[in-house]
């Protein structure tokens, strides 16, 4: 369809939501809470204009709510620029969240902090980047606070812009309803002095837009998601207009990708929030992402950067494709050998976890998360059995939405961000990698391609080795073709 909006438009929310509007024939869109986003180089000069337009008529409590750690744009502490400029007409009371790790955690204990710490003032600022922006979103939520607006100061993730937060829950990350922010400012002179690992990290994430939306769209046709929205898809392919140009401007800070980026997650955070559902730029990818996370949480290591994971899990999904698609093509799989008996694996998925947590508790949860998908795709039949009856199309109209594995990891090696889980910190092994791939599916309920490879029987010790040799081919031509 004709998408008559632009990046630009996130000045313009209105026109946003008329867009949406628009394009929402089963009215299944949440309404976009935010009035404001502001991506400019010198955004923060505005600062106390944005607030002022944004609190309740004579209000003045203003909690500021930072971690620890310090940023600085041109030498100067933007936490104490921030601070100095809100006192000239509010009052203003830091909150350092602080729970003695060197990276904080949306945990419990936090968020209550947090909570607490917030009650009875008017508005909250928050300064930083996703993890104090979703617990500051949370303890606006949860405290009753009028007006959060949020100083965004790295291009890390999109959540600064949607009504979600990922929380920390016994050691994994979970996704949670939160609220909108009223506004949200990214200076791009403060986001271009984010380390480049942030900053990498927030391009391996947006990559997903070119993952996900497959596995979205072949769980709709398949009777697995009643969701999709194709002009969601359109706005995220439009977050990734040039980026093939501007991503080699990543890696230096460059001011003019730098800004791109922000404004595409920005884009991206809306679309995640008005969808009502996280499918729309979740799927395989994510998996790979929350998988490493379980692990790590398990051990109690330290975790990974999110954006980083789904770059690397983008490359994975996209070969995992691959290798379904051209085993269509050699010998198609019988619809009738797609469907087998739900209870008979139930000891599979849970002996899949027992090394992680002996307990059972891991796999527990993850078998009624995977039957409740089982017996989907099982009541799913005749629409599975339709759409592959017409798979030339169907292959189509995915690959019409998404990019090829070697397409993906030349982008990030453009950007200088991870592309392979080599490439992550911490880097899973080989046997873990492993793993954390070809068990994937079995962690929630939502319907990827590493479903459909495990269901035609293709997604055994060697269909994952072949996948992972596709992944390493393409990352080694990315290597190979670089300028």
């Amino acid at each position: 369809m004709a998408l008559d909006l632009d990046l630009s438009d996130l000045a313009s929310l209105d026109k946003v939501r008329a867009v949406l509007s628009r394009n929402d024939p089963r009215s299944q869109f949440t309404p976009l809470g935010t009035a404001e986003i502001v991506v400019a180089p010198d955004a923060l000069d505005d600062l106390v204009g944005i607030v002022a337009r944004h609190v309740p008529q004579g209000a003045r409590r203003v909690r500021l709510m930072v971690d620890p750690v310090t940023i600085r744009r041109d030498g100067a502490d933007v936490k104490a620029r921030v601070e100095r400029d809100l006192s000239d007409r509010f009052d203003v009371e830091r909150v350092v969240l602080d729970d003695g790790q060197a990276v904080l955690h949306a945990e419990a204990a936090i968020l209550d902090t947090a909570t607490q710490a917030v009650r009875g003032a008017d508005c909250i600022v928050s300064v930083g980047g996703g993890t104090i922006t979703d617990i500051a979103k949370v303890a606006a939520e949860r405290a009753g606070i009028a007006t959060h607006v949020v100083v965004q100061t790295a291009a890390s993730v999109d959540g600064f812009t949607d009504n979600v937060s990922v929380v920390l829950k016994n050691g994994v990350k979970k996704t949670l309803p939160s609220r909108w922010p009223e506004a949200v400012i990214a200076d791009v002179g403060v986001v271009c002095e984010a380390p480049h690992v942030l900053t990498a990290s927030g391009f391996g994430e947006l990559l997903s837009i070119y993952s996900a939306p497959g596995d979205w769209l072949v769980a709709a046709q398949m009777g697995m998601d009643d969701t999709f929205a194709p002009i969601l898809v359109d706005i995220l392919a439009m977050c990734g207009e040039g980026v093939e140009e501007w991503a080699s401007g990543i890696p230096g800070g460059g001011a003019v990708a730098t800004e791109r980026l922000a404004r595409a997650l920005a884009m991206r955070g809306i679309v995640t929030g008005v969808g009502g559902t996280t499918a729309s730029l979740s799927g395989m990818e994510h998996l790979f992402s929350h998988m490493l996370d379980m692990v790590h949480g398990e051990r109690h290591e330290a975790m990974g950067l999110h954006g980083a994971q789904v770059g690397v899990g983008c490359v994975i999904r996209a070969a995992a494709w691959e290798e379904f698609a051209d085993r269509m093509e050699r010998r198609p799989v019988a619809a009738a050998d797609l469907f087998p008996d739900i209870d008979a694996q139930e000891d599979e998925v849970r002996a899949a976890f027992a090394t992680l947590d002996p307990t059972g508790r891991i796999g527990e949860e993850c078998w009624s998360r995977y039957r409740d998908k089982l017996v989907r795709w099982h009541a799913a039949r005749p629409q599975v059995e339709a759409a592959l009856a017409d798979w030339p199309a169907l292959r189509d109209r995915h690959d019409a939405i998404t990019l090829d594995a070697a397409r993906i990891a030349a982008l990030l090696h453009r950007a200088g961000a991870a592309k392979r889980s080599a490439d992550l910190d911490p880097a899973p092994d080989a046997a873990l990698n492993a793993w954390v791939v070809g068990k994937c599916q079995f962690m929630r309920e939502r319907f990827t391609v590493a479903d459909l490879l495990r269901q035609a029987g293709w997604w055994d010790d060697d269909g994952v080795s072949r996948v992972l040799a596709r992944v390493e081919a393409a990352c080694a031509a990315a290597e190979e073709g670089a300028p």
